[in-house]
């Protein structure tokens, strides 16, 4: 009986210090965006190994070369763009997030990088990699251009 009270003690805050890990909200990628230390919850989509072709709304745009199709990250196949935090680069990201919400066709060349997805894609029907190459920074980066497209 005299351990009781401690007990109580000890359980209340073990709930209060787990309930106040959580207390801000999520923004868009499944994050907890005001809290230290930044962490998120979201799980990544899962894409069937035999996928050669992703369609879906651009959901979001991470940069000059990353977008995302229905939630799943796609680094564009030969596309060298400045990064993001840079004049140049911040300017490649504004022009790509045109296209949020619009209908993307990405051709998955069955790479990955960095938790993200590789292909080409052509959004509303223009292809994005020569778009983003003839309206901002962003060239072409031979080297990863793997079906010759540029």
């Amino acid at each position: 009986m005299k351990f009781m009270p401690l007990l109580f003690i000890i359980l209340l805050l073990n709930f209060a210090s787990s309930a106040n890990a959580h207390s801000a909200g999520l923004n868009k990628q499944g994050c907890h965006a005001g809290s230290q230390p930044y962490h998120c919850h979201k799980v990544p989509l899962v894409v069937p190994l035999n996928t050669k072709i992703l369609t879906g709304k651009v959901t979001h745009v991470r940069d000059g070369d990353t977008i995302e199709v229905k939630g799943i990250a796609v680094r564009l196949s030969a596309l060298d763009c400045p990064e993001r935090g840079t004049k140049k680069g911040d300017y490649a990201t504004k022009i790509a997030k045109q296209f949020t919400g619009s209908q993307a066709m990405c051709e998955l060349t069955g790479a990955k990088t960095y938790n993200r997805l590789v292909g080409y894609c052509s959004i509303n029907g223009t292809d994005f990699g020569k778009y983003m190459m003839e309206n901002s920074s962003c060239k072409v980066w031979e080297k990863y251009d793997v079906w010759d497209r540029y």
